[in-house]
């Protein structure tokens, strides 16, 4: 008898969103939902469960007692749904979190005071202008807490394969929070101004060489300093979910590039990736041959620690994000640039890759919450291509880490 290919082939899940604000979610949307990926053969579903609406507040998207849900779960919960039809249909289900963003404290999809970050103000990254952004520094024991909580519950209430961590990072700023601003006084001696003179490297160029490798190695320990913090909160995830649910899975979305992922947004997920299960790093709009060289590069730079699952965009639109060079599309995506890019994987060896997200992939046209801007379907050429890449059934790859490390 012949044995199923192994290869993990994950899904983001974020249509339930869409239709729970246009008032649309129920079983018959479940079930087709689930019914899709079945017939395409992926194999593991990540289903979001916290993340924002745009500018507003973040909201959970099941029934909570520990923060926020959003008011349309109270009709009807869907991933309770949702899981209990995937486990029949032989599919994993991960929930899966935006971590560190929490939206507009005052977002109008909850009720005043009921946001995170309207509960707790001093939990917000703070800008070098002194402003609250959407973000939560990651420096804060009090936030982690919480999102264990989350987990906790999620865990508890549904039959759940695992967790899943999205925007495990900074929001492109440093934070000047009490809790930073002291952090970084009583550590390095700075100021608030002096901290994002080094990190902006102004003047720099008016320097020595000595005195640049100087003002560089003090840049470096705050950097240091604001990934610490983040992987910190991550290990301490993904520890207690492997010590709390032995057999569950931790895996984490991330920049693709570890360099300036370390610079830009503060996550050193090379530092915390021996602690999950699988990794994603986003290669989002990435010609075929810089996605092969970047998956190829990161799959020899990991190694053993973990399993890289490259996250392939099937958003079928050019999107503004992407770089403005040659190794990026410009062009609207195809079924066909997303099969040659899972062609890749398996040349490279990877077990696996993940693909955002299903709706599009199944011509949903965008809602509410994904917008064009993260919704607009593939278009049809070269569907059949890639549906028959995906045509035998395989079995995920990724193997759960032991309880203790």
């Amino acid at each position: 008898m012949t044995q199923p290919m192994q290869e993990t082939r994950a899904v983001w899940v974020e249509y339930p969103q869409d239709a729970m604000l246009a008032g649309e979610f129920n079983l018959d949307k479940v079930k087709q939902l689930i019914k899709e990926c079945q017939e395409l053969n992926v194999n593991t579903l990540l289903w979001l469960v916290k993340a924002r609406t745009a500018n507003t507040a973040a909201v959970l998207w099941y029934p909570s007692e520990v923060g926020p849900s959003h008011p349309s779960v109270k009709q009807y919960d869907g991933l309770k749904d949702g899981v209990a039809l995937a486990k029949e249909a032989g599919l994993q289900v991960h929930a899966y979190f935006s971590v560190f963003t929490e939206g507009d404290a005052d977002g109008p999809d909850l009720p005043a005071g009921e946001a995170i970050l309207a509960k707790h103000p001093e939990w917000a990254v703070v800008d070098k202008n002194g402003r609250r952004t959407p973000f939560v520094c990651a420096g804060h024991e009090g936030y982690h807490d919480y999102l264990i909580a989350l987990i906790d519950e999620v865990m508890t209430k549904y039959d759940l394969d695992g967790v899943h961590l999205d925007f495990v990072r900074y929001p492109r700023s440093a934070c000047y929070c009490e809790l930073c601003r002291n952090n970084i006084q009583e550590r390095f001696g700075l100021t608030v101004e002096h901290a994002q003179w080094l990190l902006e490297q102004t003047g720099y160029s008016n320097m020595s060489f000595d005195e640049r490798a100087t003002a560089l190695n003090e840049a470096d320990s705050l950097i240091d300093y604001y990934c610490e913090n983040v992987n910190r909160a991550i290990t301490k995830l993904a520890r207690h979910v492997r010590t709390t649910y032995p057999g569950r899975y931790v895996s984490a979305a991330v920049f693709p590039n570890p360099r300036s992922s370390h610079s830009q947004v503060f996550c050193d997920w090379l530092g915390f990736s021996p602690y999950l299960d699988f990794i994603s790093p986003m290669l989002y709009f990435y010609s075929e041959e810089y996605f092969r060289r970047t998956v190829q590069r990161l799959h020899r730079l990991v190694g053993d620690k973990t399993r890289i699952f490259p996250g392939i965009s099937a958003l079928g639109y050019a999107h503004p994000l992407a770089g403005k060079n040659k190794l990026y599309h410009s062009e609207p995506l195809t079924f066909d640039y997303v099969a040659k890019l899972v062609e890749i994987t398996r040349e490279i060896g990877t077990g696996g890759f993940s693909i955002f997200h299903h709706a599009t992939l199944f011509g949903y046209e965008p809602g509410q919450y994904t917008r064009r801007e993260w919704g607009a379907p593939l278009p049809p050429e070269g569907r059949e291509r890639f549906v028959q890449l995906l045509s035998s059934p395989a079995t995920p790859t990724h193997v759960a880490k032991p309880a203790v490390e």
